[in-house]
Protein backbone atom coordinates (compact mmCIF):
# COMPACT_ATOMS: atom_id res chain seq x y z
CA UNK A 1 0.00 0.00 0.00
CA UNK A 2 1.53 3.30 -1.03
CA UNK A 3 0.54 6.93 -0.62
CA UNK A 4 -0.43 7.14 -4.28
CA UNK A 5 -3.79 6.30 -5.73
CA UNK A 6 -4.12 3.02 -7.63
CA UNK A 7 -5.13 3.37 -11.29
CA UNK A 8 -8.91 3.17 -11.51
CA UNK A 9 -11.42 3.60 -14.34
CA UNK A 10 -13.27 6.89 -14.70
CA UNK A 11 -16.58 5.16 -14.02
CA UNK A 12 -15.57 4.53 -10.42
CA UNK A 13 -17.51 5.38 -7.30
CA UNK A 14 -15.24 6.89 -4.66
CA UNK A 15 -15.92 6.25 -0.97
CA UNK A 16 -14.39 7.98 2.04
CA UNK A 17 -13.49 5.38 4.70
CA UNK A 18 -13.01 6.41 8.35
CA UNK A 19 -14.33 3.47 10.40
CA UNK A 20 -17.37 5.34 11.74
CA UNK A 21 -20.88 3.89 11.75
CA UNK A 22 -22.03 6.39 9.14
CA UNK A 23 -18.90 5.67 7.14
CA UNK A 24 -19.73 1.96 7.01
CA UNK A 25 -23.30 2.81 5.99
CA UNK A 26 -21.89 4.98 3.20
CA UNK A 27 -19.73 2.07 2.05
CA UNK A 28 -22.72 -0.29 2.02
CA UNK A 29 -24.76 2.20 -0.02
CA UNK A 30 -21.87 2.73 -2.44
CA UNK A 31 -21.32 -1.01 -2.87
CA UNK A 32 -24.99 -1.51 -3.68
CA UNK A 33 -24.83 1.36 -6.16
CA UNK A 34 -21.66 -0.02 -7.76
CA UNK A 35 -23.31 -3.42 -8.13
CA UNK A 36 -26.47 -1.88 -9.61
CA UNK A 37 -24.56 0.29 -12.10
CA UNK A 38 -21.67 -2.09 -12.83
CA UNK A 39 -19.15 0.45 -11.55
CA UNK A 40 -15.91 -0.09 -9.68
CA UNK A 41 -15.30 1.17 -6.13
CA UNK A 42 -12.30 3.19 -5.02
CA UNK A 43 -11.86 3.42 -1.24
CA UNK A 44 -9.87 6.30 0.28
CA UNK A 45 -8.61 6.60 3.83
CA UNK A 46 -6.44 9.68 4.28
CA UNK A 47 -4.15 10.37 7.23
CA UNK A 48 -2.40 13.47 8.54
CA UNK A 49 -0.04 12.46 11.37
CA UNK A 50 0.59 16.01 12.61
CA UNK A 51 -2.97 16.72 13.73
CA UNK A 52 -3.49 17.47 17.45
CA UNK A 53 -5.40 14.26 18.22
CA UNK A 54 -2.30 12.27 17.26
CA UNK A 55 0.12 14.61 19.00
CA UNK A 56 2.24 17.25 17.34
CA UNK A 57 5.63 16.11 16.09
CA UNK A 58 4.57 12.47 15.67
CA UNK A 59 7.30 10.70 13.72
CA UNK A 60 6.16 7.09 13.91
CA UNK A 61 3.81 6.86 10.94
CA UNK A 62 4.08 3.09 10.55
CA UNK A 63 1.39 2.29 13.11
CA UNK A 64 -0.91 4.90 11.58
CA UNK A 65 -0.38 3.43 8.14
CA UNK A 66 -0.86 -0.13 9.40
CA UNK A 67 -4.16 0.83 11.01
CA UNK A 68 -5.24 2.50 7.77
CA UNK A 69 -4.34 -0.61 5.78
CA UNK A 70 -6.38 -2.78 8.18
CA UNK A 71 -9.32 -0.42 7.84
CA UNK A 72 -9.17 -0.52 4.04
CA UNK A 73 -8.86 -4.33 4.07
CA UNK A 74 -11.99 -4.52 6.23
CA UNK A 75 -13.78 -2.08 3.93
CA UNK A 76 -12.83 -4.15 0.87
CA UNK A 77 -14.21 -7.29 2.53
CA UNK A 78 -17.46 -5.49 3.37
CA UNK A 79 -17.84 -4.29 -0.22
CA UNK A 80 -17.28 -7.82 -1.53
CA UNK A 81 -19.86 -9.11 0.95
CA UNK A 82 -22.39 -7.02 -0.99
CA UNK A 83 -21.15 -8.24 -4.39
CA UNK A 84 -18.03 -10.31 -4.89
CA UNK A 85 -17.89 -9.18 -8.50
CA UNK A 86 -17.21 -5.53 -7.67
CA UNK A 87 -13.74 -4.31 -8.60
CA UNK A 88 -12.32 -2.59 -5.52
CA UNK A 89 -9.19 -0.45 -5.39
CA UNK A 90 -7.84 1.48 -2.40
CA UNK A 91 -5.52 4.31 -1.52
CA UNK A 92 -4.00 5.58 1.71
CA UNK A 93 -2.78 9.07 0.86
CA UNK A 94 -1.09 11.37 3.37
CA UNK A 95 -2.93 14.60 4.12
CA UNK A 96 -6.49 15.56 4.84
CA UNK A 97 -9.50 13.55 3.71
CA UNK A 98 -11.36 16.41 2.03
CA UNK A 99 -8.39 17.24 -0.21
CA UNK A 100 -8.00 13.63 -1.34
CA UNK A 101 -11.72 13.13 -1.94
CA UNK A 102 -12.05 16.34 -3.94
CA UNK A 103 -9.05 15.38 -6.08
CA UNK A 104 -10.58 11.94 -6.65
CA UNK A 105 -13.90 13.49 -7.72
CA UNK A 106 -12.40 14.74 -10.99
CA UNK A 107 -12.64 11.31 -12.57
CA UNK A 108 -15.41 9.78 -10.47
CA UNK A 109 -19.09 9.11 -11.12
CA UNK A 110 -19.94 9.73 -7.45
CA UNK A 111 -18.20 10.49 -4.17
CA UNK A 112 -19.90 8.86 -1.18
CA UNK A 113 -19.23 9.51 2.51
CA UNK A 114 -20.91 9.51 5.88
CA UNK A 115 -22.40 12.64 7.39
CA UNK A 116 -20.77 12.18 10.79
CA UNK A 117 -17.57 10.36 11.65
CA UNK A 118 -15.50 9.55 14.69
CA UNK A 119 -12.36 7.77 15.72
CA UNK A 120 -8.69 8.53 16.10
CA UNK A 121 -8.04 8.54 12.37
CA UNK A 122 -10.86 10.91 11.43
CA UNK A 123 -9.15 14.02 10.07
CA UNK A 124 -11.93 16.27 11.29
CA UNK A 125 -15.54 15.81 12.16
CA UNK A 126 -16.74 14.13 9.00
CA UNK A 127 -19.50 16.73 8.88
CA UNK A 128 -16.85 19.33 8.06
CA UNK A 129 -15.28 16.97 5.54
CA UNK A 130 -18.68 16.33 3.96
CA UNK A 131 -19.29 20.06 3.60
CA UNK A 132 -15.86 20.67 2.09
CA UNK A 133 -16.16 17.79 -0.37
CA UNK A 134 -19.71 18.73 -1.35
CA UNK A 135 -18.58 22.33 -1.93
CA UNK A 136 -15.59 21.55 -4.12
CA UNK A 137 -16.17 18.16 -5.75
CA UNK A 138 -16.73 18.12 -9.51
CA UNK A 139 -19.18 15.20 -9.49
CA UNK A 140 -22.31 14.43 -7.47
CA UNK A 141 -21.68 13.82 -3.76
CA UNK A 142 -23.78 11.38 -1.74
CA UNK A 143 -24.05 11.98 2.01
CA UNK A 144 -25.30 9.05 4.08
CA UNK A 145 -26.54 10.23 7.44
CA UNK A 146 -28.28 7.17 8.85
CA UNK A 147 -26.90 3.74 9.62
CA UNK A 148 -30.03 1.79 8.68
CA UNK A 149 -30.62 3.19 5.20
CA UNK A 150 -31.11 -0.27 3.67
CA UNK A 151 -33.81 -1.40 6.09
CA UNK A 152 -36.82 -0.03 4.19
CA UNK A 153 -37.22 0.51 0.46
CA UNK A 154 -39.92 2.92 -0.67
CA UNK A 155 -39.12 2.82 -4.41
CA UNK A 156 -39.30 6.60 -4.44
CA UNK A 157 -36.72 9.26 -5.31
CA UNK A 158 -37.33 12.88 -4.28
CA UNK A 159 -35.77 15.86 -6.05
CA UNK A 160 -35.93 19.50 -4.97
CA UNK A 161 -36.29 22.00 -7.82
CA UNK A 162 -36.45 25.78 -7.99
CA UNK A 163 -36.17 26.45 -11.71
CA UNK A 164 -32.42 27.17 -11.61
CA UNK A 165 -29.93 25.40 -13.87
CA UNK A 166 -28.35 23.45 -10.96
CA UNK A 167 -31.77 22.19 -9.87
CA UNK A 168 -32.52 21.13 -13.44
CA UNK A 169 -29.24 19.18 -13.40
CA UNK A 170 -30.46 17.62 -10.15
CA UNK A 171 -33.74 16.72 -11.86
CA UNK A 172 -31.90 14.91 -14.64
CA UNK A 173 -29.74 13.04 -12.13
CA UNK A 174 -32.82 12.12 -10.08
CA UNK A 175 -34.44 10.68 -13.21
CA UNK A 176 -31.40 8.43 -13.72
CA UNK A 177 -31.53 7.20 -10.11
CA UNK A 178 -35.28 6.58 -10.30
CA UNK A 179 -34.90 4.62 -13.54
CA UNK A 180 -32.11 2.48 -12.09
CA UNK A 181 -34.22 1.70 -9.01
CA UNK A 182 -37.54 1.20 -10.81
CA UNK A 183 -38.76 3.98 -8.52
CA UNK A 184 -41.32 6.76 -8.62
CA UNK A 185 -39.87 10.27 -8.96
CA UNK A 186 -41.35 12.99 -6.74
CA UNK A 187 -40.45 16.51 -7.90
CA UNK A 188 -40.85 18.99 -5.05
CA UNK A 189 -40.86 22.78 -5.21
CA UNK A 190 -41.52 24.64 -1.98
CA UNK A 191 -42.11 28.33 -1.45
CA UNK A 192 -42.32 29.74 2.06
CA UNK A 193 -45.04 32.34 1.74
CA UNK A 194 -45.22 34.98 4.47
CA UNK A 195 -48.79 36.02 3.85
CA UNK A 196 -51.96 35.11 1.96
CA UNK A 197 -50.08 35.92 -1.24
CA UNK A 198 -46.34 35.56 -1.43
CA UNK A 199 -44.82 39.04 -0.82
CA UNK A 200 -41.82 38.38 -3.05
CA UNK A 201 -44.10 38.35 -6.06
CA UNK A 202 -45.38 41.53 -7.64
CA UNK A 203 -48.59 42.99 -6.27
CA UNK A 204 -50.43 41.83 -9.37
CA UNK A 205 -49.25 38.24 -8.87
CA UNK A 206 -50.76 35.53 -6.73
CA UNK A 207 -49.88 32.10 -5.42
CA UNK A 208 -52.11 30.34 -7.99
CA UNK A 209 -50.43 32.28 -10.79
CA UNK A 210 -46.96 31.52 -9.48
CA UNK A 211 -47.84 27.86 -8.93
CA UNK A 212 -49.18 27.54 -12.45
CA UNK A 213 -46.15 29.23 -14.00
CA UNK A 214 -43.73 26.99 -12.13
CA UNK A 215 -45.66 23.82 -12.95
CA UNK A 216 -45.51 24.72 -16.63
CA UNK A 217 -41.79 25.54 -16.56
CA UNK A 218 -40.75 22.44 -14.63
CA UNK A 219 -43.30 20.37 -16.52
CA UNK A 220 -41.58 21.20 -19.79
CA UNK A 221 -38.26 20.01 -18.39
CA UNK A 222 -39.86 16.87 -16.99
CA UNK A 223 -41.40 16.10 -20.38
CA UNK A 224 -38.03 16.42 -22.09
CA UNK A 225 -36.24 14.09 -19.67
CA UNK A 226 -39.20 11.70 -19.48
CA UNK A 227 -38.63 10.89 -23.13
CA UNK A 228 -35.33 9.30 -22.06
CA UNK A 229 -36.95 7.44 -19.14
CA UNK A 230 -40.55 6.71 -20.20
CA UNK A 231 -41.03 4.05 -17.52
CA UNK A 232 -40.46 6.47 -14.62
CA UNK A 233 -43.67 7.67 -12.99
CA UNK A 234 -43.41 11.36 -12.05
CA UNK A 235 -45.34 13.25 -9.38
CA UNK A 236 -44.88 17.04 -9.34
CA UNK A 237 -45.64 18.85 -6.09
CA UNK A 238 -45.68 22.63 -5.62
CA UNK A 239 -46.22 23.31 -1.93
CA UNK A 240 -46.37 26.26 0.44
CA UNK A 241 -43.75 25.26 2.98
CA UNK A 242 -40.24 25.99 4.19
CA UNK A 243 -38.06 24.25 1.56
CA UNK A 244 -35.83 22.36 3.98
CA UNK A 245 -38.83 21.18 6.00
CA UNK A 246 -40.56 20.03 2.81
CA UNK A 247 -37.56 17.97 1.73
CA UNK A 248 -37.04 16.45 5.17
CA UNK A 249 -40.69 15.43 5.27
CA UNK A 250 -40.52 13.99 1.75
CA UNK A 251 -37.37 12.06 2.67
CA UNK A 252 -39.29 10.05 5.27
CA UNK A 253 -40.85 7.98 2.50
CA UNK A 254 -37.99 8.08 -0.03
CA UNK A 255 -34.88 6.07 -0.81
CA UNK A 256 -32.94 9.09 -2.03
CA UNK A 257 -33.20 12.90 -1.97
CA UNK A 258 -31.50 14.85 -4.76
CA UNK A 259 -30.80 18.60 -4.78
CA UNK A 260 -28.62 20.98 -6.77
CA UNK A 261 -25.46 22.18 -5.09
CA UNK A 262 -26.65 25.74 -5.59
CA UNK A 263 -29.95 27.27 -6.49
CA UNK A 264 -32.20 30.31 -6.60
CA UNK A 265 -35.88 31.10 -6.52
CA UNK A 266 -38.31 28.84 -4.69
CA UNK A 267 -35.58 27.22 -2.61
CA UNK A 268 -34.03 30.46 -1.30
CA UNK A 269 -30.38 30.03 -0.45
CA UNK A 270 -30.15 26.57 -2.01
CA UNK A 271 -26.40 27.01 -2.18
CA UNK A 272 -24.12 24.43 -0.70
CA UNK A 273 -23.84 25.95 2.77
CA UNK A 274 -27.60 25.91 3.25
CA UNK A 275 -27.98 22.35 1.99
CA UNK A 276 -25.08 20.90 3.96
CA UNK A 277 -25.83 22.76 7.18
CA UNK A 278 -29.60 22.27 7.21
CA UNK A 279 -30.13 18.96 5.38
CA UNK A 280 -26.90 17.16 6.19
CA UNK A 281 -27.67 14.26 8.49
CA UNK A 282 -31.33 15.27 8.80
CA UNK A 283 -32.84 13.32 5.92
CA UNK A 284 -34.05 9.79 6.58
CA UNK A 285 -32.30 8.60 3.42
CA UNK A 286 -29.06 9.41 1.57
CA UNK A 287 -28.74 12.95 0.18
CA UNK A 288 -27.28 13.62 -3.28
CA UNK A 289 -25.76 17.03 -4.03
CA UNK A 290 -25.47 17.60 -7.77
CA UNK A 291 -22.89 19.80 -9.48
CA UNK A 292 -23.20 20.77 -13.15
CA UNK A 293 -21.22 17.72 -14.31
CA UNK A 294 -23.58 14.74 -14.07
CA UNK A 295 -22.67 11.06 -13.58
Amino acid sequence: MSGTTSPVPKSRIVVGIDGSAHGWAALAWAAEEASRRSRSLHLIHAFAPDIPMLGFGTTDQSSIREEGERLLATATARAHAVDRGITVTTSLPPGYASRSLVAASHDAALVVLGAVGHGLLSRASIGAVAQQVAAHATCPVVIVGHEGHTEALHHRVVVGVDGSKPSMAALRTAFHHAAQRDAELVVVHAWEAKGPEDPTLTTESSWPAYEGELERAVGREISTISAEHPAVKVVHQVVRSAPVAALIQAADSADLVVVGARGTGGFPGLHLGSVSNRLLGRTACPLVLVHPREP
